[in-house]
C-alpha cells in the first residue's frame, strides 16, 4: 500500500459522507474510476467498500459537520448519566432520562432544519431513527466516536436508560453521606446513656444519610439545570452565527453581482471605445484621401485655366476671315 493511498481514501470518505445519500453512489463510482485510472488499485478497492449512509446516519453526519460544538455538549452528558445511574434513586433517574430525551429531540430537530434548508425533505420516521443514533452514542463511546467523525453509515439504536458501567471511563462518585463517629458498639437491645437501645441509637446516622442523599440530589439537579442552560446558550450562539452567515452570504452574493455587472459594463465600454477608435481611423483616412483629391482637382483647374488663356490669346491674334 502506497503512502498516498490512506490520504486518498480518507479524503474520499470525507467527501462522500458530506453528500446526500442519493448522491453517494455516483460520486463513489467516479472516485473509484479515478483511482483506477491513476493505477491505484488498492485505493480503488478501499473506496468501493465505503458504504452508502442511511438517511438517519446522513443526518447525524450533518450534525457532526455543522453543529459539532452542540454535539460535544450533548455527549458530555454521558458521564453525568453514568453517575446518576450509579448513585441516584429511581425518581432522579427518570428526571435525567426526560432531560436527555429533550436534548436529543432538540438536536434531531436541528438536523432536520439543516436538511430542509438544503432542500431535503426528512420524514418523521427518519428523525426518530436519528434520535435513536444519538441515544446510542450517549450509551456507547465507540458509536459516539463514529458520530463525531461525520462518516457514520449505519442506523443504530439503544434501548436502555444510559451507558453501561463498562462503556465510559469510571468517574469518581462524590457522596456526602455522613456516618457516626467510630466508637464502641453495643449489642442489640443494650441500653445507651439516654436509655435508647442499640437500634434506636443508630436511627440518627440513618437520618443523616437520608438528608445527605437529598442534598446530593439537589446539587445534581442544580448542575443539570446549569448544563441545560449552557446548552441553550450554545444553541442560541449557533443560531446567531447562522444568521450572521446568512447575512454575510447575502452581502457576498450582492457584491459578486455588482462585480459581474461592472465587468460587463467595462466590456461594453471597451468594445465601444474600440469601435470609436476604428471610426476615428477611418475618418482620418477619408480626410487624407479627400485632401489629396482636392489638391489634384485644384491643380487640374489651374492647368485648364492656363490652357484657356492661351487659346483665347491665339484667337485674338487671328484676323477674321
Amino acid at each position: 500500500m502506497s503512502d498516498a493511498e490512506p490520504d486518498r481514501v480518507t479524503a474520499a470518505a470525507e467527501q462522500l459522507y458530506g453528500l446526500a445519500p442519493e448522491e453517494f453512489v455516483a460520486a463513489r463510482d467516479d472516485l473509484v474510476a479515478a483511482a483506477r485510472a491513476d493505477g491505484d488499485r488498492a485505493a480503488a478497492r478501499a473506496i468501493s467498500r465505503l458504504r452508502k449512509p442511511t438517511q438517519a446516519a446522513w443526518l447525524a453526519n450533518l450534525l457532526a459537520r455543522r453543529r459539532a460544538e452542540q454535539l460535544d455538549v450533548l455527549f458530555e452528558l454521558a458521564g453525568e448519566l453514568l453517575d446518576a445511574q450509579r448513585g441516584l434513586d429511581g425518581a432522579a433517574l427518570r428526571e435525567l432520562s426526560a432531560q436527555r430525551h429533550k436534548l436529543v429531540a432538540a438536536m434531531a430537530r436541528e438536523a432536520r432544519r439543516i436538511a430542509a434548508r438544503d432542500g431535503h425533505r426528512v420524514p418523521d420516521g427518519t428523525e426518530r431513527d436519528l434520535r435513536g443514533i444519538l441515544d446510542a452514542a450517549l450509551a456507547d463511546p465507540d458509536i459516539a466516536a463514529e458520530v463525531r467523525s461525520g462518516r457514520l453509515h449505519r442506523t443504530v439504536s439503544y434501548s436502555g436508560f444510559g451507558p453501561e458501567a463498562t462503556d465510559w471511563p469510571p468517574r469518581p462518585v462524590v457522596r456526602s453521606i455522613r456516618t457516626a463517629p467510630p466508637g464502641p458498639t453495643r449489642p442489640t437491645g443494650e441500653t445507651g446513656p439516654t436509655g435508647e437501645t442499640g437500634p434506636a441509637a443508630d436511627a440518627q446516622p440513618d437520618a443523616d444519610a437520608r438528608a445527605a442523599a437529598a442534598a446530593e440530589r439537589e446539587r445534581r439537579r442544580r448542575e443539570r439545570a446549569e448544563a441545560e442552560q449552557d446548552v441553550a446558550q450554545a444553541w442560541a450562539a449557533a443560531r446567531a452565527a447562522r444568521d450572521r452567515e446568512r447575512t454575510d452570504r447575502a452581502a457576498l452574493a450582492e457584491a459578486e453581482q455588482r462585480h459581474i455587472e461592472a465587468g460587463n459594463r467595462v466590456t461594453e465600454l471597451t468594445a465601444a471605445l474600440e469601435e470609436a477608435r476604428g471610426q476615428q481611423r477611418a475618418a482620418a483616412e477619408a480626410e487624407r484621401s479627400a485632401a489629396a483629391a482636392a489638391r489634384r482637382s485644384a491643380s487640374s483647374a489651374r492647368a485648364a485655366a492656363a490652357e484657356l488663356s492661351r487659346a483665347e490669346a491665339r484667337l485674338a491674334t487671328l484676323a477674321p476671315p
